[in-house]
């Protein structure tokens, strides 16, 4: 396979990010797992959406680099990469599918969306505050005490909200940890580049 069939057998435009190539990869996997696909081909296709994954993931065509080094890279990493790739992925076929999502290729694919962290921030904020501040309202104004609100309701919103609130923080701190990752990566890369100008 060459550059377009690994974004291809993935489902992606050429211009996919990082993000989009582990979205694609997790759903393929999760599609074509011989253990959760019977058919005669997937054991196949599998390895061809791993190898596609493993190459275009460790982006040896993004540097600013001539033609002719891509083309140099390409050739070292079928020489060597996709040999090892491939023979990773067959394992993983081999593998059951909870073997398989526990190994580093299927948890490095993980992505953590900063829009849902943050809307879930929002929302267990907002359940938090609405049911203490229902509480108050509804206590001030009920004109007998057949108005008043349940405590006991209003408890269990605000426990529900707290534990929203704390599973939030935790993906919240995982998605920094992720964007940190991310972003070191990058600087090696440059270094990298830079070191060898």
């Amino acid at each position: 396979m060459n550059l377009w069939d690994y974004y291809r057998v993935l489902g992606l435009q050429q211009n996919a990010s990082d993000d989009d190539i582990r979205k694609a990869y997790r759903k393929k996997a999760m599609e074509y797992h011989p253990d959760r696909n019977n058919s005669p081909d997937s054991q196949e296709m599998f390895i061809r959406i791993s190898e596609a994954y493993e190459y275009l993931i460790s982006h040896p065509y993004r540097r600013n680099i001539t033609e002719e080094e891509v083309r140099r890279n390409y050739q070292a990493w079928i020489d060597y990469r996709r040999a090892e790739a491939r023979r990773r992925a067959e394992a993983y076929a081999r593998a059951s599918f909870d073997e398989f999502r526990k190994s580093p290729l299927y948890q490095q694919a993980k992505v953590i969306d900063g829009t849902m962290v943050f809307l879930g921030l929002l929302l267990a904020t907002t359940v938090i505050f609405m049911s203490v501040y229902g509480y108050i309202y509804r206590m001030k104004t009920a004109a007998t005490p057949m108005e008043e609100p349940s405590f006991a309701l209003a408890s269990v919103t605000f426990i529900i909200g707290i534990a929203y609130m704390i599973i939030s923080v935790i993906y919240l701190s995982a998605w920094i940890a992720q964007k940190k990752k991310r972003n070191q990566s990058l600087n090696d890369t440059k270094k990298e580049d830079k070191e060898s100008v």
